[in-house]
């Protein structure tokens, strides 16, 4: 009466897939600490819908299960740029979202049923093969089906990778209707931190102001700036009781990286970030749109807000955990863009010669300069800054790189998304930014979006490019391209663990031998090269 299988983690299955189309698995090897996902498709063979009770028996524990949700895109991928390694470049309906699952699971007469699992292998758990009982049953039907997990015994380290995925704060406010910094606020954002820190983001986006990002020219966002600021009398102060109750939240939920907002608007730095000052006893929009980058106001505020904010960080004891940006992607037109962000830059690096600074900068012109300490290239305009001697290596991507590269869009299969993960092994890279953690506005921020409704930003940005999360009840929960992500982290970390035991020359060789020479546009299409590639490492590793 009800057709089951049991398949892995980098399927995509849509509501009218055939389950023939799809292999079954009986095992999934697993590293201690490692987190392992599958996937169990139902589909009624008779015609009628039934409501089955389901459990998941085994000795393992912190198991999760979800139902797979469907939902929206009117906008997969900019079809001029699709290459061949999409799902679809047609509108419909995508599996993405997992709701949460307990109890009962409908299983419907049309379209398929698909569960998410997930199980989080302890670090201390004895090496062997785990039985993994399904049964699903009601009063006609009883489904039993095992599969085996079978632990290696070698631990998989945490990541490592400053991974930020830009933490939209005022996203949060807005969608669940509270009011910012409010006691229901920081319980909200506790939540999505704490979802954040489960998709592997180390570095949260800390909005000492409003951060400057995709906003329509004239446009605001709604505030969300971490420090209170007076001006009276020509005098500047500044009190950080806001910001140190995010940087301890952060930390208690385990961040270990904070990136303060940016200083200058996005695509040119010629403007200034909101930021809110009392001044005269009322609260006014000091910076903005109205005050340009270079305005002798913006300086002397600079030169009174950093050495105050870099005294704050040292008290808090996480100086040599933080990043600063100038803007995001300046060069729009190369010459323009060169002087404004030179004029932005001299501003305010006098201040902080002790820390870091990480643009998202794809000309590599502006590189060569010797104004960016730290670029961030998009992961398919990256080849030039990988000839030359970067202090650290990051790369990026967003809704652009929809042609040969990694991407997490709807319309792109799992195996897409997680080929990042060998992809930033190989080419040794210590952090990756991506924009979109929980963007739940229309593109340039000009209206709010259900992103169980609109998926593409109004048809702004492909449907995944966005966000990764989507709000649940009073918090919130992951996505398919969350999870399989997350699985691409653990690969990387896969890699540098063989690393450890054969060297960093004879693992790019094992690579090499079962995927071919790899690179951000090249890499294997098929699945079965990232499960070729773990069963080699465990048996390397493990000696077997």
């Amino acid at each position: 009466m009800v057709n089951l299988k049991v398949v892995d983690s980098l399927e995509k299955v849509f509501l009218k897939d055939k389950l023939e189309k799809f292999k079954e698995i009986q095992e999934i090897k697993a590293f201690k600490g490692e987190r392992i996902s599958f996937q169990i498709i139902l589909k009624s063979i008779d015609y009628k819908k039934y409501s089955l009770d389901f459990k998941i028996k085994s000795e393992l524990k912190n198991i999760r299960k979800y139902r797979v949700g469907y939902v929206p895109s009117e906008f997969p991928t900019y079809e001029e740029r699709a290459d061949e390694n999409y799902i679809t470049v047609e509108p419909g309906l995508f599996p993405d979202v997992l709701y949460p699952l307990e109890g009962k699971i409908d299983v419907y007469e049309y379209t398929n049923t698909t569960i998410w699992v997930t199980i989080d292998i302890p670090k201390r758990v004895e090496s062997k093969k785990y039985n993994v009982k399904i049964e699903l049953e009601n009063e006609e039907i009883q489904i039993v089906r095992e599969i085996e997990i079978d632990v290696c015994d070698v631990e998989l380290p945490e990541s490592d990778l400053i991974y930020t995925d830009w933490f939209h704060s005022d996203c949060i406010a807005t969608y669940h209707n509270v009011k910012v910094f409010s006691e229901e606020y920081w319980k909200l954002v506790e939540k999505y931190m704490k979802l954040a820190k489960r998709t592997g983001v180390t570095q949260i986006l800390t909005p000492i102001f409003t951060p400057p990002l995709d906003t329509e020219i004239g446009g605001e966002r709604p505030t969300v700036q971490l420090v209170d600021i007076k001006y009276d009398n020509g005098e500047y102060t500044f009190k950080y009781g806001k910001f140190e109750r995010w940087v301890r939240l952060a930390q208690k939920v385990g961040f270990k990286y904070f990136e303060m907002a940016h200083f200058f608007t996005q695509w040119g730095a010629k403007y200034t970030p909101k930021i809110i000052v009392k001044q005269n006893g009322r609260f006014i929009k000091k910076f903005g749109w109205h005050v340009k980058a270079s305005s002798k106001e913006y300086k002397e505020f600079i030169d009174n807000f950093l050495p105050s904010l870099v005294q704050e960080i040292k008290k808090m004891g996480i100086e040599n955990n933080v990043y600063f940006h100038i803007s995001d992607e300046p060069a729009e037109k190369y010459d323009e863009g060169l002087k404004c962000y030179e004029k932005a830059r001299s501003i305010v690096e006098k201040h902080l010669k002790e820390f870091k600074i990480i643009d998202a900068l794809s000309n590599v012109e502006i590189y060569n300069r010797g104004i960016v300490d730290i670029p961030i290239p998009a992961i398919d305009r990256i080849e030039p800054f990988l000839e030359k001697q970067l202090k650290e290596k990051w790369c990026y991507y967003c809704c652009a790189q929809a042609t040969d590269v990694s991407n997490r869009f709807f319309a792109m299969p799992s195996v897409r998304t997680r080929i990042i993960g060998v992809q930033l092994y190989l080419y040794n890279m210590i952090g990756f930014l991506q924009w979109g953690f929980n963007f739940y506005y229309s593109r340039l921020s000009k209206e709010p979006i259900d992103p169980y409704k609109t998926t593409d930003a109004k048809q702004g940005f492909p449907s995944g490019d966005s966000f990764i999360v989507y709000p649940y009840k009073n918090g919130a929960t992951e996505s398919i391209r969350s999870v399989v992500f997350y699985e691409a982290l653990q690969d990387r970390m896969m890699l540098k663990l063989l690393e450890q035991k054969i060297g960093r020359k004879e693992t790019e060789k094992e690579v090499q031998k079962i995927g071919g020479n790899i690179t951000f546009k090249q890499y294997p299409h098929d699945k079965e090269f990232l499960y070729k590639l773990k069963n080699r490492v465990i048996e390397i590793l493990t000696n077997k």
